[in-house]
């Protein structure tokens, strides 16, 4: 798979789809294919700014969307890191923290 393909399995809010169970059993077609949860407002709000991922946002570390009670969940229990996530992607590019995620199988 190419870098940009990869780049693809990464979702708007940082979780990489291709570390997902959901996503390797074929139960889920990725947040930028149309999978996962389909009113997520982190994926509203990145498709209006016309985003590849929150990590291109000025707003990121305050966003209430990115940052509340249910993330707070889902990170827990995916064992998760978004906020760590968009960090890398910010530094490294989406294109190469993808990559290494697809390496590393991490979420």
């Amino acid at each position: 798979m190419a870098d940009e393909s990869k780049s693809q399995l990464v979702a708007y809010c940082g979780l990489f789809c291709g570390g997902c169970g959901s996503y390797t059993r074929g139960r889920c077609k990725g947040c930028k294919d149309g999978g996962g949860f389909s009113s997520c407002k982190v994926r509203i709000c990145s498709i209006d700014r016309e985003y590849r991922s929150c990590a291109e946002c000025e707003e990121v570390l305050d966003c209430k969307k990115l940052n509340n009670f249910i993330s707070k969940v889902m990170a827990f229990i995916f064992r998760s890191d978004r906020k760590g996530n968009l960090q890398g992607i910010k530094e490294m590019g989406i294109e190469r923290w993808a990559e290494e995620r697809s390496a590393s199988g991490k979420k």
